[in-house]
């Protein structure tokens, strides 16, 4: 049987329309609904101060009626507090040019600071909500290097790549051969 779904952001809609656009999800025939992807200054306004209850009631109206919830992590879309706090955690393109915040994906993968905070929200979410039985699967971050968001030349990331290079290969000899260096007399 084939099942469908749809992506919802309830934070972007008023209280009062949730339950009606559940309801008209089921008419409709869905079975899914993917939530909180982007929800992460929603459910954490500031450090370590939390709001569940917005995405507690949604997802009691959502599962109420009939649909099984796909909780997202929030990680694509870090809040301005955790940049602010932490400007490292910015990705940098390959001119030097240090992505700003104002979009989604605007970190670094490499950043250990990021790692950190993703890591933390995704735990509390999965303590709040592994086992509520609305909840029936989790997506994990969202559209991993969208818009050309995968890259950075950070610091932090040359730090790491030379790190898992080093990890990789014991040698630069061993580099040049597995790489195939010698072609173009590419060898380091």
């Amino acid at each position: 049987m084939l099942e469908l779904g749809v992506c919802y952001y309830p934070e972007q809609w008023d209280r009062d329309l949730w339950r009606k656009d559940a309801q008209r999800m089921v008419a409709l025939g869905l079975d899914w609904v993917r939530i909180a992807e982007f929800s992460w200054v929603k459910v954490e306004p500031k450090y370590g101060v939390f709001d569940w209850g917005w995405l507690d009631d949604v997802i009691d109206i959502l599962g109420s009626a009939g649909l099984k919830v796909m909780m997202s992590t929030p990680t694509a879309a870090p809040p301005k507090w955790l940049i602010d706090a932490h400007p490292d955690t910015l990705a940098v393109g390959e001119s030097g040019t240090v992505r700003k915040f104002g979009a989604r994906r605007h970190y670094c993968f490499s950043s250990e600071t990021y790692r950190h905070h993703a890591a933390r929200i995704a735990r509390e979410f999965a303590s709040r909500y592994g086992d509520n039985p609305h909840v029936h699967a989790w997506q994990i971050d969202n559209e991993y290097g969208d818009h050309d968001t995968i890259r950075s030349y950070s610091e932090g990331a040359r730090l790491a790549f030379r790190h898992w290079l080093a990890e990789t290969y014991d040698t630069v000899d061993a580099l040049n051969e597995v790489w195939g260096n010698t072609f173009w007399s590419m060898s380091y």
